[in-house]
């Protein structure tokens, strides 16, 4: 089969679900199967991320902003910290005005998409479209069409689904899909690659001139409202003026560092905080590794690929309770808290720190599970089953 994937940020963004698109449809290829993958560039065709050795890059040039004006929108908010009133309005705000900028960038990239392959629609078998209904309901009268969704939709979009062959969703995504659409949800698994991520030897650690004796929080992630890296960052903040031996290990980039590097001025000058902007995908294991527990404060989260992947270098993990996380949590690989609020953040982190020995029982349950239960390899036959059916018109 010839597939098309259509997925705007895959060569901008090491984000989940570029991750996702990039891990499965590499397995994909392994099945003897032919991928070609449209997603923004430069203006002058660039792009800052590889694609997948094997798959046809199509970059879409032009100038191109998801979050237009989310950095300086962060930035005056750094100084509305000290006003809760104004400040919880102004995250609101910024949130609200943030998914109005992304949805227009998305009708940006669906108009080009339709200019671009206008001509090219009869090359592929089918089409993938990654978390764009929109996109996804137009294409489909053109090709057999596959959309996944990396996270819930709203009502309104009912009928655009409704219009896709095929709608897919795992986690929290796959139960609020089904509300809209039924049984025509169905399920497509999210991977791990075990060879990439698995226990092993802690060196970057040992680079930071953290030893055994202190005890390493971590999180792995877009700097974004939506992941409440703040919320850690606060929660941190008071944690080590109490546990002197506490370090912190941020590991990524985004519209909100600033902010984040603001709350932790003083405790990134005593060196208690690192962060790290720039890891390839094949090297977070290491940084993972140098972890004994993995924090994911988010106040949404669908069924979150940086969980299992702690997990599966043996690192427990602590969550805030919603969407996916809430089902990652009955594993026992890990504990939950209350979303949105420090002082439940705060004390989670200070329960669990007084209990090392069940903290490395957690992470040893967490890695079995996800290398029982999540394997690239399985998603991939998933999708060739899903795509398959289409032609037999089930």
């Amino acid at each position: 089969m010839k597939i098309l994937i259509l997925h705007s940020e895959l060569g901008v963004l090491r984000g989940g679900g570029e991750n996702y698109t990039r891990n499965l449809f590499s397995e994909f290829l392994k099945r003897g199967h032919q991928v070609s993958a449209a997603f923004i560039s430069g203006p002058d065709g660039k792009y800052a991320l590889p694609i997948p050795a094997g798959i046809e890059p199509i970059p879409i040039p032009g100038r191109w902003s998801r979050k237009f004006g989310q950095v300086t929108l962060s930035k005056i908010g750094e100084y509305l910290s000290g006003n809760n009133w104004v400040k919880t309005y102004w995250d609101r705000g910024q949130e609200s005005l943030c998914w109005r900028t992304v949805r227009w960038h998305a009708c940006r990239f669906q108009r080009r998409i339709e200019r671009d392959l206008a001509k090219r629609w009869q090359e592929f078998d089918a089409v993938y479209v990654h978390g764009d209904p929109s996109l996804a309901s137009t294409v489909a009268s053109f090709r057999p069409t596959v959309l996944f969704l990396p996270g819930p939709v709203g009502a309104q979009y009912a009928p655009a689904l409704r219009m896709v062959h095929v709608v897919c969703a795992h986690g929290d995504a796959l139960v609020r899909t089904r509300e809209l659409v039924g049984d025509m949800a169905i399920e497509l698994s999210i991977g791990v690659d075990s060879q990439v991520f698995s226990p092993g030897v802690i060196s970057v650690r040992a680079g930071l001139g953290w030893t055994t004796q202190h005890r390493v929080l971590g999180y792995v992630g877009r700097l974004a409202y939506v992941k409440g890296v703040d919320l850690l960052a606060t929660a941190f903040r008071d944690l080590s003026r109490t546990v002197p031996d506490v370090r912190l290990l941020i590991v990524g980039s985004g519209e909100e560092e600033g902010k984040i590097r603001s709350i932790l001025a003083k405790e990134l000058a005593q060196g208690l905080v690192y962060f790290e902007s720039n890891v390839s995908h094949q090297r977070l294991a290491e940084w993972y590794r140098a972890m004994d527990l993995f924090v994911l404060p988010s106040r949404y989260e669908n069924y979150a690929n940086v969980i299992l992947e702690a997990l599966a270098c043996g690192v427990p993990f602590l969550a805030s309770d919603v969407g996916g996380n809430s089902m990652l949590g009955e594993t026992g690989a890990g504990w939950l808290f209350e979303a949105g609020s420090v002082s439940s953040l705060s004390e989670s982190l200070s329960n669990i720190l007084q209990t090392p020995s069940e903290m490395m029982a957690r992470g040893a349950i967490g890695c079995d599970f996800v290398h029982e239960h999540h394997s690239w390899a399985a998603s991939a036959a998933q999708l060739e089953c899903i795509i398959e059916s289409l032609f037999r018109g089930e």
